[in-house]
């Protein structure tokens, strides 16, 4: 029993209904523990602290017992109880009654429960002073275990159990070894060079010859005790003085030439670094997508594939530098087939590849069509912004930056309608009302997805800490080059996660400054208009193929217009950055396509939105303060104390709007600040909340220099 508690071996019951119910476990688990085989010793293989196998083996007998692959997964070592990451030394061993042996005696050890050693289990091996291989006392095994040793290098020995003993649980069994027994075993254990010297000793000819070639391969970087014992055991082959210099100088002038080609290189300029997803160089632009595929075996493989603008379909490996067109790109990520990435259906992709073609104009108004015709908009202004941005998502990574779209408006104006008419169309578009920061930092870094966020008001809080890690993908995701820094694994790695992508956001009021500075606004009211439904089964495949086959096709167009056109875009900071790529596009689609007016559109827009950023002109909200603050002062003179929450709850009366979706009231002392109607002393704290000084005069001399009417019939009340 102390062995027992001490290696924590478990006991599988006859009746597993108590066991299923005490414990709280996944599915997986559940089901693991359901087709175990009862009254069988249970193995925990136990990785940091964490439960990742179970294995078990009969308590009569020798029977062993691995859950399906299918549930569980491959099978994997088993540590003992003694075993660390930092021990000196361990014994590598095949079975777990011979690792749970050694913790009897003492020694760390390592069970391969087989004889296969994975890449992790040899990673951790290396790191140990010493590794004794000590697989069982038969010929199979003790070739292999020769063979493990050879893998794992100068660090490897290999004890030779007792004759007629089959392994270590045997030798204690059968013959009561001891602890001292087994250190003396060990202490006696030859290297494997050792051990390799004495077998090349038994060849002849060219075996012999080759068997030493390969041994002196394997001693260039023994220390000098360990090359003395070399020495000595090669002397007595008649390997000694001037053939035994010649012999290590080759060896190690060949593990020179061998680490220097095999050592990497610093990737140059002349290789583009482009996101797998969607990517784009001066001459070359790529496009991940998935595709199903049948194996030989008739099962089912979801494989990315990369459709290039050369029309190639390249099926990806694990290779990140792959030849495009006749040159080397290098790939950001290597992305994982999913169907999230089946947005191009392979059929339209053959056509792509045998050379279709579309036309700008047919494109934008197809996608124009379909906004106008289930959303009714302020003006054609909104409609032509949302289509280009809509077809930017095709174009965005070729950018430095690309605005985010906020959709303003109160409730049944048609935001979630844009959202849902959205979702088909923009390039690998996920909509979402309450997104992670953990998934979103992922989706966004390995699929470069278009994100839809509705009811933005959330966002309007800083203190809210559950959206912190969505504020910090908002705020940096507008731009190249800003990435999100997360603290990733066990080990609390940092990674950078490109979080860069279209983002559009719905919000009844509008967005906290920040956030708002990266947005171009599209103001949404409710419509008078019977306007059709958008139909649920919408699939939008024809559209998406059309807008695949522009991005690959009209690429070098549109980035000429963005970076060799410089008297396109007049406008400065932050607004040409933001502006610049929609101008860009539609530059492309009035001379290309023959879309009349739409550059002249376009201009009047970003010259509107400039004016509202640099406090030239107001945004929909600050009217909507202004108006409140004149309700809520009419008929008074002086100065008037206005609560904020009163303000808020005016303002939301004005909309039409509830007062709970409106946000946190913070953004009406930044607004008051921005239309100096405040300053520090007309700000106070109470127990029911902050209260402002406003003048009457000065809401009216504003609302005056700004033309904001104010409201005809509404009260305070």
């Amino acid at each position: 029993m102390s062995t027992v508690k001490a290696a924590r071996l478990g006991f599988m019951p006859y009746d597993k209904r108590p066991l299923l119910t005490d414990l709280n476990l996944p599915d997986k688990w559940k089901s693991v523990i359901q087709k175990f085989p009862p009254g069988m010793l249970v193995y925990l293989h136990m990785d940091n602290g964490r439960l990742t196998y179970l294995s078990g083996r009969s308590v009569e007998g020798k029977q062993h017992y691995n859950p399906p692959r299918d549930i569980i997964g491959e099978r994997q070592p088993y540590f003992n109880h003694l075993y660390t990451p930092d021990a000196e030394r361990v014994v590598l061993v095949e079975g777990q009654a011979d690792a749970v042996t050694f913790a009897e005696w003492g020694i760390p050890a390592i069970a391969l429960a087989g004889m296969q050693l994975s890449p992790a289990v040899l990673a951790s091996l290396k790191k140990h002073k010493r590794v004794f291989v000590s697989l069982d006392n038969t010929p199979e095994a003790m070739e292999k275990g020769r063979e493990l040793a050879r893998t794992i290098g100068a660090t490897a020995l290999l004890p030779r159990l007792p004759d007629g003993v089959k392994d270590a649980n045997d030798w204690l069994t059968r013959y009561s070894a001891t602890g001292e027994d087994a250190h003396a075993l060990l202490n006696r254990a030859k290297t494997w060079l050792q051990s390799e010297v004495e077998r090349a000793g038994m060849l002849e000819g060219l075996e012999r010859k080759d068997a030493l070639r390969g041994l002196f391969q394997h001693a260039t970087h023994l220390d000098e005790l360990e090359m003395g014992e070399f020495r000595a055991a090669l002397a007595k082959l008649n390997i000694k003085g001037r053939a035994f210099s010649d012999l290590l100088k080759a060896a190690r002038n060949q593990s020179q030439k061998t680490e220097n080609d095999d050592m990497p290189y610093i990737l140059g300029d002349d290789i583009p670094l482009l996101s797998p997803a969607l990517g784009f160089q001066r001459d070359v632009a790529l496009v991940t997508v998935s595709v199903v595929e049948r194996t030989k075996d008739n099962r089912l493989n979801t494989q990315p594939y990369l459709v290039t603008s050369s029309r190639e379909l390249v099926r990806l490996s694990d290779a990140q530098i792959i030849p495009i067109n006749g040159k080397e790109v290098a790939l950001r990520v290597l992305p994982e087939g999913s169907e999230f990435l089946m947005r191009w259906r392979f059929a339209d992709i053959q056509r792509f590849l045998r050379g279709e073609t579309v036309h700008p104009a047919q494109v934008f108004n197809t996608v124009h069509d379909l906004f106008t015709r289930y959303v009714d908009f302020k003006s054609p202004f909104e409609s032509a912004i949302l289509t280009l941005w809509t077809m930017g998502t095709y174009f965005y990574t070729m950018f430095p930056a690309y605005p985010y779209l906020a959709l303003n408006g109160p409730k049944n104006s048609g935001k979630s309608t844009v959202m849902r008419v959205l979702q088909p169309l923009a390039f690998n578009m996920v909509t979402t009302s309450d997104p992670t920061g953990p998934s979103m930092f992922r989706l966004i870094h390995y699929t470069s997805c278009t994100v839809g966020i509705d009811e933005a008001e959330r966002y309007h809080n800083p203190k809210d800490p559950g959206m912190q890690q969505i504020r910090q993908l908002l705020n940096s995701g507008y731009k190249h080059g800003m990435p999100a820094i997360r603290l990733i694994g066990e080990d609390m790695k940092p990674q950078a996660f490109d979080v860069y992508s279209p983002k559009i956001l719905a919000a009844i009021m509008g967005l906290e400054d920040i956030l708002a500075s990266r947005c171009i606004a599209i103001p949404m009211r409710r419509t008078d208009r019977q306007m059709p439904s958008f139909p649920p089964d919408f699939d939008g495949a024809t559209i998406r193929h059309q807008l695949y086959t522009l991005a690959l096709t009209a690429f070098p167009q549109v980035y000429t217009n963005y970076f060799e056109r410089p008297q396109l875009h007049t406008l400065h900071n932050r607004s040409g950055e933001l502006w610049s790529p929609l101008v860009a596009l539609a530059a492309f689609f009035e001379e290309q396509g023959g879309v009349r007016g739409l550059l002249d559109a376009i201009a009047t827009a970003a010259q509107t939105d400039e004016q509202v950023s640099h406090g030239k002109a107001l945004s929909e909200r600050e009217e909507a303060v202004l108006q409140a603050l004149e309700v809520l002062t009419r008929g008074q003179d002086g100065m008037v104390w206005i609560k904020a929450a009163a303000l808020r709850d005016q303002v939301a009366r004005l909309v039409g709007q509830a007062v709970d979706k409106m946000g946190d009231a913070q953004w009406i002392g930044h607004i008051l600040k921005r239309l100096h109607l405040l300053d520090e002393t007309g700000r106070k704290r109470g127990m029911d909340g902050i209260a402002y000084a406003v003048r009457p005069d000065d809401v009216a001399d504003m609302m005056r220099r700004y033309d904001v009417a104010a409201v005809s019939g509404a009260n305070s009340n």
